[in-house]
């Protein structure tokens, strides 16, 4: 990444309890036309109810800082990087075509900015993690996006993972995620954003340094993608929470 002219972070409600590790989580969201009806008024809903359960939780409430970047045939940021309990409620509108790669650029750079304010106020960070969720092929040239991610993720930058809305591309999500790749079967979050509270509660018990064990993702509608385009290259990996997702990375020179 070059020439990245960093956000200014003046609001005093950017960071709460610097003295404990911090988690920068990135919703990265297709509101194209093809999630028009059901599946955009589910995800809504799913994303309201994600902040009320999470805030249940004190320590959530100190650790988790959440974003919220929508892409169509444009992108936007919907909500920059607030504690958890400072979301505001989402009603996203589905409409035009899927241009996706600045949005990934968009959402790659805000976790950056986030975890260089991170190490500038002595705070130690998680990995953040950024979460696509989309259901169709991209309108636009995503080569570009790949190669980033994965230079991210080698360099243990970020951990980049999907959740595929019924009717999704699923080589395209595989080509920006690798293994980390889940499908939704019909047009109910409801289990995928428990199994991301269940996560997050999982990594509050540990240090940054831990491996914390996988959460279980049960039930038929949410599942791990075993659609494979490519077998000998890639296999099928439940345990999502490897040695590689969470740890505390101090090159940010």
């Amino acid at each position: 990444m070059e020439n990245l002219e960093l956000r200014e972070f003046n609001d005093p409600l950017e960071i709460i309890n610097a003295n404990i590790p911090h988690m920068a989580l990135a919703f990265l969201l297709d509101t194209s036309g093809a999630m028009a009806g059901a599946q955009i008024r589910e995800l809504n809903e799913g994303l309201n109810r994600f902040k009320t359960e999470v805030c249940q939780d004190a320590l959530t409430r100190s650790i988790l800082e959440v974003a919220i970047i929508e892409f169509n045939s444009t992108h936007r940021v919907v909500q920059e990087f607030v504690p958890v309990e400072y979301m505001e409620e989402v009603c996203l509108m589905a409409t035009g075509g899927a241009i996706m790669s600045p949005a990934i650029e968009e959402a790659l750079d805000m976790v950056t900015e986030r975890s260089w304010f991170y190490h500038r106020t002595g705070t130690t960070p998680y990995k953040p993690w950024v979460i696509l969720i989309t259901i169709g092929t991209p309108n636009d040239d995503i080569s570009g996006a790949i190669r980033r991610i994965k230079e991210m993720e080698e360099n243990g930058k970020v951990s980049f993972r999907s959740l595929g809305v019924e009717g999704y591309d699923s080589k395209v999500l595989h080509d920006l995620c690798g293994r980390k790749v889940m499908k939704l079967t019909e047009t109910d979050f409801t289990e995928f954003f428990d199994w991301v509270i269940r996560g997050r509660s999982i990594v509050e018990t540990t240090l940054p340094h831990e491996n914390p064990e996988a959460a279980d993702l049960d039930g038929e509608i949410v599942g791990v993608d075993t659609n494979w385009w490519d077998e000998e290259i890639v296999g099928v990996d439940t345990d999502w929470w490897d040695e590689e997702i969470v740890g505390v990375d101090t090159d940010w020179d």
